[in-house]
């Protein structure tokens, strides 16, 4: 089977945005690239969903999200007008970049506002299917790992007397 395109790797906007994201320690596993250039770019303990601004822009603003494995609850694919959105949905997500850019804000443009979803091509989906799956696996990898016993203000575990 062919692998997938990586043209994200070769988007100046989407590399900025990833190199002021990415800790010296982490390591890309792979990214699902959809339209304009947004993307999800898997690493090794949480994602970052990508959304660069203009292309007009040479500030390379944008919006990226990262999202801890351990905290999506679910990976849904939505029809939206004539294509379709891979949507993260969590328990709590951070957003760690906003209008990275010198210019106003309003110079961004995003095909889809929520800062956990991407917008993708129909035929494209496909092209994914295997990354999407090796996704799910990493939270049902993330979620399964024993978490340290949570404290609440009053000093009890949750659920104690």
């Amino acid at each position: 089977m062919t692998q997938p395109a990586e043209a994200w790797k070769s988007d100046r906007r989407v590399r900025y945005l990833l190199d002021r994201n990415i800790d010296q320690d982490e390591s890309v596993r792979f990214g699902i690239e959809g339209m304009d250039g947004q993307c999800i770019i898997a690493l090794d303990e949480r994602l970052l969903v990508i959304k660069p601004g203009s292309a007009m822009d040479e500030t390379y603003s944008g919006l990226a999200t990262s999202i801890r494995y351990a905290d999506i609850t679910s990976i849904r694919i939505r029809e939206d007008s004539s294509n379709r959105v891979i949507e993260i949905n969590t328990s709590g997500y951070q957003v760690t970049e906003a209008n990275t850019g010198e210019g106003p804000p309003e110079s961004n443009f995003f095909l889809s506002d929520d800062p956990n979803s991407i917008p993708i091509a129909k035929w494209a989906l496909n092209k994914y299917k295997a990354h999407l799956l090796e996704l799910s696996e990493l939270v049902r990898e993330a979620r399964e790992t024993p978490k340290s016993t949570k404290i609440n203000s009053a000093g009890e575990e949750p659920g104690g007397a």
